[in-house]
Formats: structure tokens, C-alpha cells, sequence
């Protein structure tokens, strides 16, 4: 897991100790169809939430296809929450079901994933509630359906940023912080947006002590993860019969232009390589007419574009 989700050894450590309280049932009073388990993750962007959720995925089922993703920003709208579970009788999509109600039906033994919550209607946490407490929602339709073997995440951005006295948006951690100080805040400000902005301290209550902070992408595993997602892009192209080096001046280039912004995390990273690596490659690749089992060289790399010779 540490191989996957490089940086963040105490959300990791953190989910862990989850999974294994909510697998051997130790200090869960489970009543009824109550989730497996709940977790909440918070931290800045493209530092490996998604990721972890992944990973957990095929932890316990073995297999990535047991994840489920929703996209809350797409749930801000009074009446988004008919999407999840689904139109009542009568109206337009009724026979459809719900994407959430149809997907735990089709997949029980799950992880959901409800991707920045913060961004749902206040109508949708109520829904929430409902799973955390019962473990049952009813479909549009009438059907029950049951959340009992499904693990619950919910992610957030919040708290990484702050308004200020003029309603400016500001940053209210930065990876010059300490992680200590990064999780008091991101914590502290998590329970005030439930508590004071949402009026639903009761969600958070659910929730316990299961919110799993993240740290930023610091600059030594900036460097991790820059070599290991370069080197997954020649062994993806080696299995495809195209065998290509990079010259020490081309990796010192596309280094910098990696790792001049860590902003967006490992994900602004892996955009960087796609825009200077790859997409040049490709270009390459397909210019010159190059066949499989060709010899490469990248000889020399500027922002956005290279030099492919054959050797």
C-alpha cells in the first residue's frame, strides 16, 4: 500500500487500523445493516485519497471493479439526490432507478466513494445519514436496498483553504506546514463547516474518529513518484515493442518541469509527463512512422516537445 500511495504513512496507517476493526468486527456495535465501515479523507488535492481508495478496494475484494465512484459536484442541485436513489412514481426516469441504489444492488460487497462532499446539496447529506445510521436507502421505486457489506469513504478538500475578513479565498495550510499542523487544521475546520456552515453535526458524529488527514506531496516524494511514473511510461511503451532511453540532459529538463509546481500533487506530476513526455512521444512515434522494435533515444527535451532518434 505504501508502494501505491507514496508520502502518507499516517493515512494509510490510519485507514488500515479502519479496515481491520471493520473486518474482525472489534469495537463495532453494528446494529442491523449498519456499512462494514466509514471513512472520511481530507487533505489537498493529488496527494493519493483516490488512490488509497483503490488500493483498499482490492485489499479486501481482490478486484478494482468492486470500486465505486460518485462525483458529488455533480449532486449540488436541490433535487440531485433522485439521481442516486432514483424518481419517485410518476415522474420522467422512475423504471431507470437510482445510480447509487442500482450499483450497491448490482455490487454489495463494495467501496463507495463520494468524491468532495462538500460540494452535495445539504438535501443529499440527509441520505447519508440515513446509510450511516440504517444502512438502508429506498429506491425510487420501493426497494430497499442494503449498504451492510459495503465500505463508506467520503472525500474533501476542505479546510486547505479559508476566507479572510474580505471574503477573499486564502490558503489556510501550505506543505511549508507541518503535518501536525496540517491535520489540526483540516480537522478544525471540518467541524465547523458541519457544524456552523451545514447545521449536520450529527454526520460528523457517524463518522467518529474515522477522518484519515493527508499531507501534502513534499519534494522527496515528489521525486518518488516523478521516477516511478516515468518508468511506467517506457515499460507501458516496452510492452508495446517500442524501446526507448532518455538522455540524462532531456530527465534533467523534464525533472524541472515536473517538479517546478507541486500545487496539484502527484496528479499535477503525471499531467506534466503526459504534456512533455508522452503526447511528444506519441507525436514522435507517429511522425517518423516508427514500427514496433525499433531502438529509441530521446536526445533532448523542451516544454512540450523532443528529439527521437533511432540507436
Amino acid at each position: 500500500m505504501h508502494e501505491r500511495v507514496k508520502g502518507q504513512p499516517q493515512a494509510v496507517t490510519h485507514m488500515l487500523d479502519i479496515v481491520k476493526r471493520a473486518m474482525t468486527g472489534v469495537g463495532n456495535n453494528r446494529n442491523g445493516n449498519r456499512p462494514r465501515g466509514v471513512a472520511f479523507f481530507a487533505g489537498p488535492t493529488g496527494v493519493g485519497k483516490t488512490e488509497l481508495a483503490k488500493t483498499i478496494t482490492h485489499l479486501l475484494f481482490g478486484d478494482e471493479g468492486a470500486y465505486i465512484r460518485f462525483d458529488m459536484s455533480e449532486f449540488s442541485a436541490e433535487h440531485a439526490d433522485q439521481r442516486l436513489i432514483g424518481a419517485p412514481p410518476g415522474y420522467v426516469g422512475y423504471d431507470a432507478g437510482g445510480e447509487l441504489t442500482n450499483a450497491i444492488r448490482e455490487k454489495p460487497f463494495s467501496v463507495v466513494l463520494f468524491d468532495e462532499i462538500e460540494k452535495a446539496h445539504p438535501r443529499i447529506l440527509d441520505k447519508f445519514l440515513q446509510i450511516l445510521d440504517d444502512g438502508v436507502l429506498t429506491s425510487g421505486r420501493g426497494d430497499r436496498v442494503y449498504f451492510s457489506e459495503a465500505l463508506i469513504i467520503f472525500t474533501s478538500n476542505l479546510g486547505i483553504y479559508r476566507t479572510d475578513g474580505v471574503g477573499r479565498r486564502v490558503h489556510n495550510v501550505s506543505a511549508s506546514d507541518s503535518y501536525e499542523t496540517v491535520q489540526a487544521q483540516l480537522l478544525s475546520e471540518i467541524s465547523r463547516h458541519f457544524k456552523e456552515e451545514l447545521n449536520r453535526p450529527e454526520i460528523l458524529n457517524r463518522i467518529g474518529e474515522n477522518v484519515v488527514v493527508f499531507d501534502f506531496i513534499r519534494e522527496d516524494v515528489a521525486e518518488q513518484i516523478f521516477h516511478q511514473m516515468v518508468n511506467g511510461v517506457f515499460a507501458d511503451l516496452q510492452s508495446q515493442g517500442y524501446t526507448i532511453s532518455l538522455s540524462d540532459g532531456a530527465r534533467l529538463t523534464l525533472h524541472a518541469l515536473c517538479l517546478k509546481d507541486l500545487a496539484n500533487g502527484g496528479r499535477g506530476i503525471r499531467n506534466q509527463i503526459e504534456a512533455h513526455l508522452v503526447k511528444p512521444i506519441a507525436r514522435a512515434l507517429f511522425d517518423q512512422d516508427v514500427q514496433p522494435g525499433t531502438n529509441l533515444h530521446v536526445s533532448a527535451l523542451e516544454a512540450g516537445t523532443l528529439t527521437l532518434v533511432t540507436v
